[in-house]
């Protein structure tokens, strides 16, 4: 295997040369944005945790994730490496070498189901190629009942519906197909991991929800048992027309009035409808992000911030201006009209012609009209 010394962060490490799909060891170049992110919200939860934390990077390929944290933060007892993969493993082990971090890491040839099986973590690392939905159970199991979870999806065409049959199998939730697909399919996969966690007694709370090209990503505490009640209750039914855009939370509706005629409703499984990003923990993060110089990721929090408390799901403009035959208003003049009539409204992360707000369809269109 031929590889090349890369840098990122504050490490070098050896990766694989080739196609990112078809060299044996992977490794994703364009993950640099939310490893970034990721060492601010771990190193959050440290501050907030008050003592040394142990974490297993459970899937690391190159161990590149794994040998950042080890590197870049203060407080970890232990980062552990786990890959099945021989060349991986080899691989690691000439990263830990390099970086001089044989005291701080532990390389494991093994499943990631079976350490996570016989292990206690303070802080779990979930990154596969595709979904987490094999691993969950594993890391319901493994987290520390106080602990920390960083979970990735690359699947998007199951949750964001264009194949709700597949979600159904994976996620246990049908998706549908809307024009606020981004926002469905991070709320499918968290709803996924609250009920899958609540199994084991284990209240999954997301703290910061991010949307980049082709994957999520999840930021999420452990809480007590006690919190799962709370959280159970923020699931709601979804109905949503695709003719006209307009959506109701709530109970199933079949159908909807629209003028004189009559509109059916696609449906959506139960999903979890409450905050998926935490504004005072953004803000921690955002502030850490800032000591570290990380600026591309600054700006991603900001508006992650600003959208945090708002109502779930956003409206393409384009879309709505398409069905009502008018021209596409500048985003930031839609949004001071509906700020001028007592609605609140933001841009959003998941879409650059959208913006999220709390007011109903019918505002919307009055406005446009």
């Amino acid at each position: 295997m031929k590889t090349q010394k890369i840098k990122e962060g504050k490490v070098e490490f050896y990766a694989p040369l080739g196609n990112k799909y078809e060299t044996p060891v992977f490794y994703n170049p364009e993950g640099t944005l939310t490893r970034n992110i990721s060492i601010s919200s771990i190193q959050n939860f440290q501050k907030d945790f008050k003592k040394k934390i142990t974490i297993c990077d459970a899937l690391a390929g190159t161990g590149i994730a794994g040998l950042r944290y080890a590197k870049e933060l203060t407080g970890v007892k232990k980062v552990f490496l786990v890959d099945k993969n021989p060349l991986a493993v080899n691989l690691i082990k000439k990263n830990i070498k390099l970086n001089k971090l044989s005291k701080k890491c532990s390389v494991e040839k093994e499943d990631a189901n079976i350490i996570l099986r016989k292990r206690v973590f303070n802080v779990i690392d979930l990154d596969p190629f595709g979904s987490p939905n094999i691993f969950i159970d594993s890391t319901a199991r493994s987290i520390y009942h106080k602990g920390f979870l960083a979970i990735t999806a690359t699947d998007q065409a199951p949750l964001c519906g264009t194949y709700p049959l597949k979600c159904l199998k994976k996620y246990g939730i049908k998706s549908i197909k809307t024009e606020f697909y981004n926002e469905l399919g991070i709320r499918i996969l968290i709803s996924f991991i609250i009920l899958s966690l609540s199994r084991y007694g284990r209240a999954f709370v997301p703290v910061l929800s991010l949307c980049s090209k082709h994957y999520y990503r999840i930021f999420g505490k452990i809480e007590h048992q006690g919190k799962i009640s709370k959280l159970i209750k923020e699931f709601r039914y979804l109905n949503y027309c695709p003719k006209c855009g307009e959506r109701t939370l709530g109970f199933i509706e079949k159908y909807h009035k629209f003028g004189n005629k009559k509109h059916k409703f696609e449906n959506c499984g139960l999903i979890y409808l409450g905050k998926i990003n935490d504004a005072k923990f953004c803000k921690k993060v955002l502030k850490d992000l800032k000591k570290r110089d990380f600026k591309t990721e600054e700006k991603l929090i900001e508006q992650i911030m600003q959208e945090a408390n708002m109502p779930p799901f956003y409206y393409d403009i384009h879309r709505l201006a398409k069905r009502l035959k008018k021209k596409i208003p500048k985003t930031e003049v839609l949004m001071k009209k509906l700020k001028n009539r007592g609605f609140k409204a933001s841009r959003t992360h998941f879409s650059p012609v959208s913006i999220k707000t709390d007011a109903k369809m019918r505002d919307l269109r009055v406005i446009l009209r």
